[in-house]
């Protein structure tokens, strides 16, 4: 996969993020109404949540697009945009809050940024094939049935009940100490057992665990060869 550079227009991302979200292999139609409502208010949230109140304030100012300088003109999307994007909706169907979410975000945009053009990279994660752990010395692997596979695959742990005190404390406009969490990024799945391993004995702990190197693959791929749809009225 190459990464686009080209912006593209919220409809385009939209699109992309349903047949991403679906996992289609052919034309999943068009995404329904709530779907683009959940995407259009994370949006507006990331527009209008201010953090500069914050002890620590987050390195990213947007989590997702800026919003267009001009008024009335429409935002333009990259393919990392998109990323952030299909990411915070995994997030509010793993039961997080939208205000979560975006706060979210917002600390992780730098290193998703960062680590986004690498997930691209071969070995694929959407081909639905293994690819021996000989041909990618460079990547992390697995052991099945005694063969040793590359992993491609990028896990990231997140503490849910820290979010959960977030959210309360936005809820009474209290920002002076927010909650500052530290996600912990795991290349490939016995790096991942090995910090479960370590976090897990604490009966009162809870993680979240998600997968990103397939969605950058998944959005990208979806990217390359979405329709563009532009808003509004069309120009004479």
């Amino acid at each position: 996969l190459i990464m686009l550079e080209e912006p593209c227009g919220r409809g385009q991302v939209e699109r992309v993020l349903w047949c991403s979200f679906v996992r289609a292999r052919f034309n999943p139609g068009q995404s329904p109404r709530v779907f683009r409502t959940r995407v259009k208010r994370l949006l507006d949230i990331d527009r209008h949540l201010d953090l500069t109140g914050a002890e620590v304030p987050p390195e990213a100012s947007y989590a997702f697009a800026a919003p267009p300088a001009i008024e009335g003109a429409e935002a333009e999307y990259l393919a990392v945009d998109a990323f952030c994007l299909a990411i915070a909706l995994d997030l509010l169907d793993a039961g997080f809050k939208q205000s979560e979410v975006v706060f979210l975000i917002r600390y992780l945009r730098p290193e998703l940024e960062r680590r986004f053009p690498a997930l691209l990279e071969p070995p694929s994660l959407i081909s639905r094939q293994r690819y021996r752990a000989r041909d990618y010395p460079n990547l992390p692997s697995y052991e099945d049935s005694g063969q040793r596979y590359a992993d491609r695959r990028l896990f990231v742990l997140l503490e849910k009940v820290e979010l959960t005190e977030i959210s309360q404390a936005f809820s009474r406009g209290e920002q002076r100490t927010p909650v500052i969490l530290e996600p912990v990024f795991c290349e490939g799945a016995e790096a991942l057992s090995n910090e479960l391993h370590k976090t897990m004995p604490d009966p009162r702990r809870a993680v979240i665990v998600l997968e990103l190197a397939a969605t950058a693959q998944s959005v990208q791929a979806w990217l390359s060869k979405a329709p563009v749809i532009r808003r509004g009225r069309p120009k004479a």
